[in-house]
C-alpha cells in the first residue's frame, strides 16, 4: 500500500484494527499511515482499506490524489504550491492553507509549519518569505463552490499582509482567517479568542477542533490616507495608503515602537525571542519617561473627527482605536468603565483617545490608570502643522513631517473567531 510507511512508530502506539499495543519491538516493525497516522500492526495491515480516509482531519485535507503542485520561489527555498485542485465528494469540506512566517516573534514558525506539514498536503503550507501570498492564494478561486479556511502563523503584520492581499485578489467566496500568534504584539488574536501567545508543542488535534468550530465574525478596516507637505504647504509626495486592522497613532507609543523597529533593522539576530521583544519594548518607554520627545503634542496637531474640531488636552500621544485590545492585550477603552457598553469591532466606529506620557501608557498596561477618551467616530482628519512627529499603523511605524492623516472606513474582513470555545 503507498500510503503506509514500515517503522518509526510513536511511543505506545494503538493498532487501529485490533486495539493492541504495536511498534514496541527492538526493530522497524509494524506500519503507520503517512495522512491519517493510524498505526497498525503487520498481521493486520491486509484488513486496512486500500484508499486512506484521510483520518479526522479530512475536512482540511486536500487529498494527495485530486492536486496538481508547481514549485515557486527562489533557491534553494522553493516550496510547493497548490496548481489546480479536484474536489473531494465529502460534502462539509473546507480546505485549510496554513502561512507563516518565520520571522514573526522568536522565530518559532519553522518548527510549527513542519508540524502542520505532518498532517496536511505540503503543498498547502506555505512561508510567505519565500513564495508571495498571491501565488498561494489565488488558486482558491479555482473552488468557487467551497469555503476555504486560512490559518495565519504570526503577528498582527502578517495577518494585515494576509488580509490585503485577500482583497486585493477579490477572492470569492472570502476565505475565513484563523489566527496562530506567534508574533509579539497579538491584539488581534487576543480579540478573537486565539490567544496572546501559543504554548509549544502544537496540540494539532486540539486546534483543528477550535478551528472547525469557530464562528465567522467581521472586524472593520480603516483607510488611512497620508499626504505630506512643505512649511509653505506643497505637496512632497503622492499620499501613501495604508490599511488598519488594530489601530494607529501618533506621537509617545509610535516613538517606542519606530525605536525598536530601527535597532532590529540594525541587528535582527538579536530580536529572535518575543521575551526579549517585550522587554525592549519596554526598555524604550522607560528612556522616554526622561527624554519627551514628544512633549506638547498638542501644539502641533488640530484633530476633526466626522467634521467636528476636537479639543485636546496637553499630552504626548493620540491612538485611534478599531479593537478592544491595544499595546499587547490592553483594553483600554473600557478601563474603569464599569458597565458600560463593550467596544465593537464590526460597529463601523473607531475610539479616539489621548496619551499623556509613557509613564501613563504604563500605568494603564498594569490599570493604574485611564486614558483620555476623545471621542468615538466614523471618520477623522489628523493636521500636523510644524516638525517631524513618530506614527506607526498597526505596528509600522515611520517619521511623520507635517502633513494631513485622513482616516476612513474601507470595508470589513471575514475572520473566525474562537472566543468561548
Amino acid at each position: 500500500m503507498p500510503h503506509v510507511s514500515a517503522g518509526n512508530l510513536p511511543l505506545n502506539s494503538m493498532c487501529c484494527v485490533c486495539f493492541k499495543e504495536c511498534g514496541h519491538a527492538p526493530r522497524l516493525c509494524d506500519f503507520r499511515c503517512v495522512w491519517c497516522k493510524r498505526t497498525l500492526h503487520e498481521d493486520c495491515l491486509p484488513q486496512l482499506p486500500e484508499e486512506c480516509d484521510l483520518g479526522p482531519h479530512k475536512q482540511f485535507i486536500i487529498p494527495p490524489n485530486g492536486v496538481k503542485v508547481k514549485l515557486v520561489g527562489i533557491r534553494p527555498r522553493r516550496q510547493t504550491v497548490v496548481n489546480s485542485v479536484r474536489p473531494p465528494e465529502a460534502a462539509d469540506w473546507t480546505p485549510l492553507i496554513v502561512i507563516g512566517n518565520r520571522k514573526s516573534g522568536s522565530g518559532d514558525s519553522a518548527a510549527i509549519m513542519g508540524t502542520f506539514r505532518r498532517v496536511l498536503n505540503p503543498g498547502q503550507v506555505i512561508d510567505v518569505n519565500s513564495v508571495k501570498p498571491e501565488e498561494v492564494l489565488d488558486w482558491i478561486n479555482l473552488l468557487p463552490e467551497y469555503t476555504c479556511r486560512i490559518l495565519v502563523c504570526g503577528g498582527d503584520g502578517t495577518v494585515g499582509w494576509i488580509l490585503n492581499t485577500i482583497e486585493k485578489l477579490k477572492l470569492n467566496p472570502r476565505p475565513a482567517v484563523a489566527i496562530l500568534p506567534i508574533g509579539t504584539g497579538n491584539d488581534l488574536s487576543n480579540v478573537l479568542g486565539w490567544g496572546a501567545t501559543v504554548a509549544l508543542p502544537i496540540d494539532i488535534d486540539a486546534l483543528f477542533d477550535r478551528i472547525a468550530r469557530a464562528k465567522l465574525c467581521k472586524v472593520d478596516r480603516w483607510a488611512v490616507e497620508v499626504r505630506t507637505y512643505t512649511r509653505i504647504g506643497i505637496p512632497l509626495s503622492p499620499p501613501k495608503s495604508f490599511i488598519s486592522n488594530n489601530y494607529c497613532s501618533m506621537g509617545v507609543d509610535a516613538l517606542v515602537t519606530l525605536n525598536f523597529h530601527r535597532k532590529r533593522e540594525q541587528i535582527p539576530k538579536f530580536f529572535a525571542s518575543r521575551y526579549m521583544n517585550k522587554f525592549l519594548y519596554f526598555s524604550y518607554g522607560t528612556m522616554d519617561v526622561l527624554e519627551r520627545a514628544c512633549y506638547n503634542l498638542n501644539e502641533k496637531v488640530s484633530l476633526e473627527c466626522d467634521g467636528k474640531a476636537i479639543e485636546l488636552p496637553t499630552m504626548e500621544g493620540i491612538v485611534f482605536l478599531n479593537i478592544p485590545s491595544w499595546g499587547a492585550g490592553v483594553d483600554v477603552w473600557n478601563l474603569n468603565r464599569g458597565a458600560a457598553l463593550p467596544q465593537e469591532i464590526d460597529d463601523g466606529y473607531f475610539e479616539v483617545f489621548a496619551l499623556y506620557s509613557s509613564f501613563h501608557i504604563a500605568q494603564m498596561q498594569v490599570g493604574l490608570s485611564t486614558p483620555h477618551r476623545l471621542c468615538r467616530a466614523k471618520s477623522a482628519t489628523l493636521t500636523l502643522h510644524k516638525s517631524n512627529v513618530p506614527m506607526q499603523v498597526d505596528g509600522e511605524p515611520w517619521e511623520q513631517g507635517p502633513g494631513v492623516i485622513r482616516i476612513k472606513f474601507d470595508n470589513q474582513a471575514l475572520l473566525l473567531s474562537a472566543k468561548g470555545l
